[in-house]
């Protein structure tokens, strides 16, 4: 069992745990901190982890609105080694976009044939952008030959370095642009319209909540999506964002994973050697939807496809307000 704690990993457990147990005082964090001290101590051995997955996993997922994971707690430096864990996964398993990558370039090229200025799209929740990374060289692959204005919103301190470290290359090339603000009213969305030059695609990092959105115009965007977001919120939370996003945008989608025994296997073999992404992993997959779940999000509105992308079940929930009016 020496092999398993050891080295890096042995660390990285142990500043973790220290790093919440400077939180245990804090009234807000309590439970969350406990949870989370419970979780990586079991962490430490295969066997005691095998122990938690069994009979105390089961009875979290129970009670799942009130799971809240390392990186939802305020230290910056689990907050980054999370992200990065999970754009570096999302970079190595291209599968676990793959579903919202298709349906993105799909209404990409859909808007180019109508649209005369820029296209704008927002990622609500964006995280490290991993997303439209992959989104973007797909279109330079297909030779799109329309400007693209990326609005990615998350309020968490640490996205837009590690967002500016990930378009590196594109960057160098002169295909991107990124800048970074704090506000965004309906002014200054007309001026990055405006704004747009000779960069094929324009990153703007807004680094605020999501809902701060909403006093925006309707249509302020020609598309609204979001990953891995809708099982943060509590359910007053996902009827806001679904009626604020379908403001926002005549079309919306929602990309979230779909919890399942065999997810929840393959994410802790995959993730072991990364203590702090585990955790995020985990207590992802334990606060996402079944499968029968995310059917009742169907409506007159909404349509839900279910995704069986190997290695990870996925779902896709769509709003197209043509759809609605037709």
């Amino acid at each position: 069992m020496s092999y398993f704690i050891t080295g890096g990993r042995k660390t990285e457990i142990q500043e973790i745990l220290s790093d919440l147990e400077s939180l245990k005082s804090e009234p807000n964090y309590r439970e969350a901190v406990a949870l989370n001290i419970e979780f990586f101590k079991a962490i430490r051995y295969p066997i005691s982890y095998f122990w938690w997955a069994i009979f105390r996993a089961p009875r979290i997922r129970r009670n799942r609105a009130k799971i809240v994971e390392l990186g939802d707690l305020p230290l910056p430096r689990w907050q980054w080694a999370i992200l990065k864990t999970l754009s570096e996964f999302e970079a190595g398993v291209p599968a676990m976009l793959l579903p919202i990558r298709q349906r993105i370039v799909a209404e990409l090229g859909r808007l180019k044939e109508t649209q005369k200025g820029p296209i704008v799209v927002s990622s609500l929740g964006c995280g490290g952008m991993e997303l439209e990374r992959q989104v973007m060289y797909e279109l330079v692959r297909t030779r799109f030959n329309l400007p693209v204005v990326f609005v990615g919103v998350d309020y968490s301190p640490i996205v837009p370095d590690i967002v500016t470290s990930k378009f590196n290359s594109l960057l160098s090339k002169g295909l991107v642009q990124v800048r970074t603000l704090s506000h965004l009213g309906a002014d200054d969305l007309r001026s990055l319209k405006l704004q747009v030059t000779s960069h094929m695609f324009s990153v703007v990092l807004l680094s605020t909540n999501a809902f701060e959105l909403k006093d925006l115009p309707g249509n302020s965007f020609n598309l609204v999506y979001h990953t891995r977001l809708k099982h943060h919120l509590t359910c007053e939370e996902g009827r806001e964002l679904d009626e604020m996003a379908t403001h926002l945008a005549p079309k919306v989608i929602e990309f979230d994973d779909l919890f399942s025994i065999r997810t929840f296997v393959l994410a802790s073999i995959f993730a072991w050697r990364f203590p702090a992404g585990l955790g995020g992993q985990i207590f992802s997959y334990l606060r996402s939807l079944s499968k029968k779940e995310s059917m009742y999000r169907q409506s007159k509105d909404w349509r839900v496809d279910i995704i069986y992308t190997k290695p990870i079940w996925s779902y896709l929930r769509i709003y197209d307000r043509a759809e609605v009016r037709g």
